[in-house]
């Protein structure tokens, strides 16, 4: 069961990260989606699928001896999920005459499907990491286990930990992609899956895809984060901002200039963050009279008394806000990300978890 949720949880992050990505207008072709689960199965199933309009489409079919029939319309493939009782699974439709047969239980992850090429494809990549995920079934069940009890102790655990996890992960996400670089399967899987590939790379891989894919949602998606990774980067000037600071008093980025300023994204609940505090705090204390600043930019919008009390306890003794838009200026993504801006407004440096880059900039610029 915990493998099962933690496949539906996997599902649901590719579903609906595309929902707010439209269709260009194309042709609408019929597809039919019939099939069988075991004889006893009783109820409703249910299919979820985007329509050009950005809305999805919830259909439902009453199960006669477990036969169920799905019928709709689609431009292109897409990534659709089928639901019954407490079982779900993603499958791509297409404009076509497409079989799903279960042969036996209700865990809809064991559906067979046939008439979809793309899924077919996606079938093979599942197969693989199938074989990672039962390799680490017990390492990733005690993790669960540990966050039960502790979200810091997971936290502190799980990267180092799962680092082999996500490395054999990433190794075959990639073969996939190199295998089948024209799917729409590979673009499905590089939405998701890109956020840990490079800016070269992802764009490489986007190249290659032709243009139907390039115009499916999930292509559009992928333009969208090569174009947001061109922002708050080396080179750029930094995007100003103006808010409420902790203390009650504006912070303008503006009112910093002929400063070198750090921008610190960073949230109360993120333990890397909190463990480098007390390396910012040196940074600060050692530099701070030569002409620099820091801004902490806390993600902590919905949980503002978490936030206080983070700068309290840690004692960060520079300027506070709340994140609000200004992380999407920047295109943060992780945290810790910490942003060096010069006494023009200049970025000139981008950092995460590790301070040693950060350090040598700063020692070159106050040596």
């Amino acid at each position: 069961m915990k493998k099962q949720k933690l496949k539906n949880k996997l599902c649901l992050i590719g579903i609906f990260l595309l929902s707010s990505y439209t269709l260009s207008a194309q042709t609408l072709k019929p597809f039919v989606l019939q099939g069988k689960l075991p004889d006893d199965a009783k109820g409703y199933l249910y299919l979820y699928y985007p329509l050009p309009d950005e809305r999805w489409q919830k259909d439902s079919c009453l199960l006669d001896q477990g036969n169920f029939v799905f019928k709709g319309t689609l431009s292109m493939p897409t990534v659709a999920r089928l639901s019954y009782a407490e079982s779900m699974t993603q499958v791509i439709l297409e404009p076509a005459q497409m079989k799903a047969v279960l042969k036996q239980g209700n865990d809809l992850t064991k559906l067979a499907m046939t008439g979809s090429k793309s899924q077919n494809e996606l079938a093979e990549l599942n197969q693989s990491l199938q074989k990672i995920e039962n390799r680490w079934e017990t390492v990733i069940d005690t993790l669960m286990e540990v966050n039960k009890r502790s979200n810091t102790a997971f936290q502190n655990l799980k990267n180092w930990v799962l680092d082999p996890y996500f490395k054999e992960v990433a190794e075959v996400n990639q073969q996939f992609i190199n295998k089948y670089p024209f799917s729409f399967a590979s673009a499905h899987i590089l939405q998701v899956f890109g956020r840990e590939l490079s800016t070269d790379t992802l764009q490489l891989f986007y190249n290659r895809f032709p243009p139907q894919v390039k115009q499916s949602r999930y292509g559009k998606y992928i333009a969208q984060k090569l174009a947001e990774r061109k922002l708050g980067i080396p080179g750029l000037m930094a995007p100003g901002f103006s808010k409420e600071g902790i203390n009650g008093k504006n912070v303008s980025l503006v009112d910093q200039q002929g400063k070198y300023v750090l921008l610190d994204f960073w949230g109360s609940w993120c333990v890397p963050c909190r463990k480098g505090n007390p390396h910012l705090i040196s940074l600060y204390q050692k530099y701070k009279n030569a002409g620099f600043e820091i801004i902490g930019i806390a993600a902590d919008d919905r949980t503002p008394a978490a936030w206080r009390k983070a700068v309290a306890d840690d004692q960060l003794p520079w300027l506070h806000i709340l994140q609000g838009d200004i992380g999407k200026a920047y295109n943060i993504e992780s945290y810790p990300t910490s942003i060096l801006i010069d006494q023009k407004g200049k970025i000139i440096g981008r950092f995460g978890e590790d301070h040693a880059a950060l350090d040598r900039m700063l020692e070159n610029i106050f040596k």
